[in-house]
């Protein structure tokens, strides 16, 4: 199967912005070339680097400053791992050496449809707690989680939201063994996620169960990784 996605030209200026980023071993708090400068550079019109410019803000590596300019807070971060490694949001934001947080977490109680049901082995209409959270690197938008467990699972760990999932389990001696994961490219907008602003962005979804070490599934999630912040590395080898 080939996934792909249609890059728009703003994904594009997006990228050679932070190549040029890199390029002139700009840190967070430099501030970036002017808007005229900029267009000059990458030879592109000015309301395309504007969308590109705004997304970027949005998803919280530039910032903007009324009659200074436009400078880096953060930038975007290459994991040393790849997706065959399993590895906690806070686990792999700590390995590229930037502080994980957490800036909303809601929860909730749902009845298990069907689907729910088959994907975790329990019952249809079973009780399970949904985990809403969105998860920075420093101060940018890193992974959008939505976690759904059995909600004896969930009582048994009484664990703090804002830490790793996988972290809170174990201490109840369910750990992760391996995980059975779909991966598409996908969008979102502030009616998905508010915390875009005016903006959207391209989101890897990591559509996963997880499975502890007796084989039994724990955890249903959704990730959504953002593509402006991580930066994944996939070995595929020939059988």
């Amino acid at each position: 199967m080939r996934l792909s996605v249609e890059r728009s030209m703003s994904d594009k200026i997006q990228e050679s912005l932070l190549t040029m980023i890199r390029e002139r071993k700009l840190k967070p708090g430099d501030q970036i070339p002017t808007e005229i400068e900029l267009c000059e550079l990458l030879g592109v019109g000015r309301s395309s680097l504007r969308e590109a410019v705004a997304q970027m803000i949005s998803h919280g590596l530039l910032s903007r400053q009324q009659g200074k300019g436009t400078f880096i807070r953060q930038i975007s971060l290459k994991l040393h791992g790849g997706l065959d490694d399993l590895m906690s949001v806070t686990d792999m934001i700590r390995s590229v050496g930037a502080v994980p947080s957490t800036s909303r977490i809601r929860t909730e109680t749902v009845a298990a449809s069907e689907s729910l049901a088959e994907k975790l082995a329990i019952a249809p209409g079973d009780p399970c707690v949904r985990i809403e959270r969105v998860r920075r690197a420093d101060d940018a938008i890193a992974a959008y989680c939505i976690d759904t467990v059995p909600k004896r699972v969930f009582d048994a760990a009484e664990g703090d939201m804002g830490e790793s999932l996988f972290g809170m389990f174990e201490r109840t001696g369910r750990r992760l063994s391996h995980t059975h994961t779909s991966i598409q490219p996908t969008i979102l907008t502030p009616r998905d996620l508010p915390e875009l602003g005016d903006g959207f962005g391209l989101f890897l979804l990591l559509d996963e169960v997880d499975f502890d070490q007796s084989g039994e599934p724990f955890c249903y999630s959704n990730d959504y990784y953002n593509t402006s912040i991580f930066k994944f590395d996939l070995v595929r080898k020939r059988r």
